[in-house]
């Protein structure tokens, strides 16, 4: 036997909102709320149990929960854990709520025969290939699952989520910051060399790769350290033209995440910088043209 909840709410047949301790649960179960009523006492086994977490309150939860079918939900779940097998995340409410949430919108759009737009399509897809997939994925998924056809680029939304809950915090104006600037750093390296940038490359790659950790790094206060003299000083005398490039990336990095950048992420950012730079072969001679 569970723990006992005294119902607050009824949402509908599955969703009940309900008080354990003195605290706020939202409760999920096929038949949970039928013939029940405020006052009542509930048994929590073999129901899932959920919490306030932020950014949702318990309330939100239970609109949630309540908004999706019990198929949406399971269907979620799968999708959350494409998420924890494909890019390691860790598994719980933080994410499915959002997957959720977003899940049932998307469906209810189709049956209604509107179309959004997905302006960020092009960068989610070549600065979180990893994401990008696993969204994909979850779009396949939800499809078979559900009998439905999700708009064909409804993996962006899904990609995004998975990009929230991996580098983010669960913060989206972060995600689409970070997505931005990354997109905003390759536009202006190829106007200020003019020339091209192949965001395939390996070396592209890896730029994007560090500049997703240093967003980490500065939104978490922890930056790295000084890089010594020695080992960027022969980068500036050789490559001047990748060094001004990447100085204008601090300032467009700096005003995206509004804290100045150390010295070493400067460094490392110059690095990174040379590295694709030296790949346009522009490297050896000296010029931006």
């Amino acid at each position: 036997m569970g723990s006992q909840v005294t119902v607050r709410r009824v949402y509908n047949n599955n969703v009940v909102l309900g008080v354990e301790d003195g605290a706020e649960v939202v409760l999920l179960g096929k038949g949970i709320g039928f013939g029940r009523k405020p006052g009542d006492e509930v048994d929590t086994e073999g129901v899932q149990r959920f919490v306030e977490e932020l950014p949702y309150k318990a309330a939100r939860v239970a609109d949630v929960l309540s908004g999706a079918t019990m198929e949406e939900t399971e269907v979620a779940r799968a999708i959350v854990a494409i998420g924890r097998d494909a890019l390691g995340l860790s598994v719980g409410q933080a994410l499915l709520l959002p997957v959720l949430d977003h899940l049932s919108v998307a469906v209810k759009r189709v049956k209604m025969g509107i179309t959004v737009d997905f302006p960020l399509r092009w960068e989610v897809g070549h600065v979180f290939p990893e994401e990008s997939a696993a969204g994909r994925e979850a779009m396949h998924l939800a499809n078979a699952r559900l009998g439905v056809v999700l708009q064909e680029d409804e993996w962006v939304a899904f990609a995004l989520h998975f990009v929230n809950h991996r580098w983010a915090g669960g913060d989206l104006s972060r995600t689409l910051s970070m997505t931005e600037t990354i997109r905003r750093s390759f536009s202006l390296l190829e106007e200020s060399w003019g020339r091209a940038i192949d965001e395939n490359s390996m070396n592209a790659a890896r730029f994007v790769t560090h500049m997703r950790y240093l967003f980490v790094r500065a939104l978490e206060s922890r930056q790295l350290d000084d890089v010594g003299v020695d080992l960027l000083a022969p980068v500036r005398a050789r490559s001047p033209e990748a060094v001004r490039a990447a100085l204008g990336l601090r300032e467009l990095v700096e005003e995206a995440l509004g804290v100045s950048l150390t010295e070493g992420e400067v460094g490392y950012l110059v690095l990174h910088t040379v590295r694709l730079y030296a790949e346009l072969g522009m490297e050896r001679s000296g010029s931006g043209g």
